[in-house]
């Protein structure tokens, strides 16, 4: 057989030539040729006859592969003639390109140019690296505008010259741990670490502009001055000693006793984010920054006066929803080895990346463990994020838009009480953001249980215009115009 005709060999060859071959089944090839010839079909008497034509075989109308074949005479010819038009059916018609990509039918195939940005059989590869593919190679901020990554950064940073990094354009960017930044040559200890006073249960009262000066806590006193009251205080449980310079962001809210109630985050110079329910627990504070460890001196602690308060407006004392108030300082802050802000995130970036990775890191002066202990030194945990439907079934109380869960199910290690106020951040390459408040809890690292967090990324616009306005915007108010009541709601406050 070639081609699409065959003839009997014996139609072909006398009586006496088959009886000769009759013993022979393969045929010599200069012979097999003579005899085995391609089948030509016929538009006309004795046209194929004819020598092969383009114009009459794949113009005039559309041919077969054989019949363009029978014209070039060769294969690779002929799969490669742009000039033959095979009736082996359109495989464009399906549309098989994907994003823009250009078909070209082929035989028994077909090819696609891809658009810009894709490849692939079918173009649907993306060669963009768009924010879903490793942050679109962006340092920070990620962003899609008409199919094209746009990266930014956080305050104090710029964009560097691949349009991807974010160079930093103060000594002391946010979100940067100071360790190895001018250490002192000390050996760390487990005391190593920034710590607020011992808690206590506070009396209701109206929050003044603070009296104390701004000198050190009292760092003579031990453990056994200590209210035994403790189990209205959250501390953090588990965990290990913020190394010197590694929580740089942690503020302590410190009472006329000169003992810590609450912690908070430095955002810049002038302001502190913290929870609102802090703000009911004192008459009057101050804020510390560059403490680590209350029982001594480490000459790098400063307190700062507050000089107003802004609490959320829609803040609910009974459920602890938007457990959210900024503090403005009476006087700047000095960042140094120790003390340094953390960033604020952008909303969306926030959202996709930070809330989606695996861990965050909680840090505060939280009891070690449930009705235990007051920590003098400060003390950091990296805690998993959790699924919103588990968040939501642990808890006996109600998990509202603004609050996301963190914890261990089973894992002794939780905030505590005395860690209200405090930052929750997420690392991403090497940089911190803000992520959350330390809000409530119940109980600290109970089996089943997780600690509740204030969602920061819901509040950046209102923080924000704070920082943006100045503490007299956005319904902020003097501390002595705080309320003089205070709720003692369901959930723990942590």
């Amino acid at each position: 057989r070639a081609g699409t005709g065959h003839i009997s060999l014996q139609s072909r060859l006398s009586s006496g030539d088959r009886q000769a071959r009759q013993k022979r089944v393969f045929l010599p090839r200069d012979q097999a040729h003579r005899v085995l010839q391609r089948a030509r079909r016929a538009n006309s008497f004795l046209e194929e006859m004819k020598q092969g034509n383009l114009e009459r075989e794949c113009r005039e109308e559309a041919c077969s592969y054989e019949e363009a074949r029978e014209v070039f005479e060769d294969t690779e010819q002929t799969c490669r003639s742009p000039s033959a038009s095979f009736a082996d059916g359109d495989q464009c018609e399906g549309r098989p390109c994907l994003n823009q990509g250009r078909c070209k039918d082929g035989i028994g195939d077909y090819t696609c140019t891809c658009a810009e940005g894709f490849e692939g059989k079918n173009c649907e590869f993306s060669t963009r690296e768009l924010c879903s593919l490793d942050n679109g190679g962006c340092d920070q901020f990620c962003r899609e505008e008409r199919s094209e990554v746009q990266c930014s950064c956080a305050r104090g940073y710029m964009l560097g010259d691949d349009s991807k990094s974010c160079v930093s354009t103060e000594p002391f960017p946010c979100g940067k741990v100071t360790q190895g930044r001018s250490r002192r040559g000390v050996i760390h200890t487990h005391e190593d670490a920034l710590s607020a006073g011992e808690l206590e249960q506070y009396d209701p009262g109206v929050l003044g502009p603070t009296e104390s000066s701004l000198h050190l806590l009292d760092l003579n006193r031990t453990e056994s001055s200590a209210r035994g009251d403790g189990d209205r205080l959250v501390r953090i449980v588990g965990g290990r000693d913020c190394a010197e310079g590694e929580c740089p962001w942690q503020a302590l809210l410190v009472n006329e006793e000169n003992e810590g109630f609450c912690g908070g985050t430095i955002l810049s110079e002038f302001y502190i984010l913290t929870a609102a329910h802090c703000l009911h627990q004192a008459k009057r504070f101050t804020v510390r920054v560059g403490e680590r460890n209350t029982s001594k001196e480490e000459g790098n602690e400063m307190a700062h006066e507050v000089e107003a308060t802004v609490k959320h407006s829609r803040f609910v004392k009974e459920t602890y929803d938007f457990d959210i108030a900024v503090l403005r300082l009476r006087t700047p802050i000095q960042f140094r080895r120790n003390v340094a802000p953390a960033c604020l995130p952008e909303k969306d970036w926030a959202e996709a990346t930070l809330l989606t990775q695996k861990t965050g890191i909680v840090s505060g002066f939280g009891r070690t463990h449930e009705k235990g202990r007051l920590s003098s030194t400060l003390k950091m945990l990296e805690v998993p994020y959790v699924d919103r439907n588990a968040c939501k079934l642990s808890s006996s109380f109600s998990i509202t838009p603004n609050m996301f869960c963190a914890g261990y199910d089973a894992q002794p290690e939780d905030a505590c009480q005395g860690d209200s106020g405090g930052p929750h951040v997420t690392r991403f390459r090497d940089t911190y953001f803000v992520t959350g408040i330390v809000s409530w809890g119940e109980g600290c690292a109970r089996k089943g249980k997780f600690g509740i967090y204030t969602k920061v990324s819901n509040f950046l616009k209102w923080i924000d215009k704070i920082m943006k306005t100045g503490a007299g915007a956005a319904g902020s108010r003097s501390p002595s115009e705080a309320p003089a009541t205070r709720t003692v709601p369901p959930p723990l406050p942590l």
